[in-house]
């Protein structure tokens, strides 16, 4: 991360929001078009909350996925 923050216009769905951040220029790229990506496919006439609960939702989902496949590759059967 950097040390000073900075200011970034993102476009997500419908709308663009200012936002500071203290990523560097490719992570912030990187997080940003997984950030993208979670709202490609969902219903264009849904109402921009909406869209971005479910790819939060969506997001979080891999994440439980990926912590349950973890586990697994080193031999932990507990659930999350």
């Amino acid at each position: 991360m950097q040390e000073e923050p900075r200011r970034v216009l993102v476009t997500l769905g419908k709308k663009s929001y200012p936002l500071l951040t203290r990523l560097d220029e490719e992570r912030f790229k990187r997080v940003l078009q997984i950030a993208k990506e979670s709202v490609v496919g969902l219903d264009p006439s849904m109402e921009q909350d909406e869209r971005l609960l479910l790819a939060c939702f969506k997001l979080a989902y891999s994440i439980e996925s990926a912590e349950i496949r973890m586990k697994e590759m080193l031999g932990g059967s507990e659930s999350p």
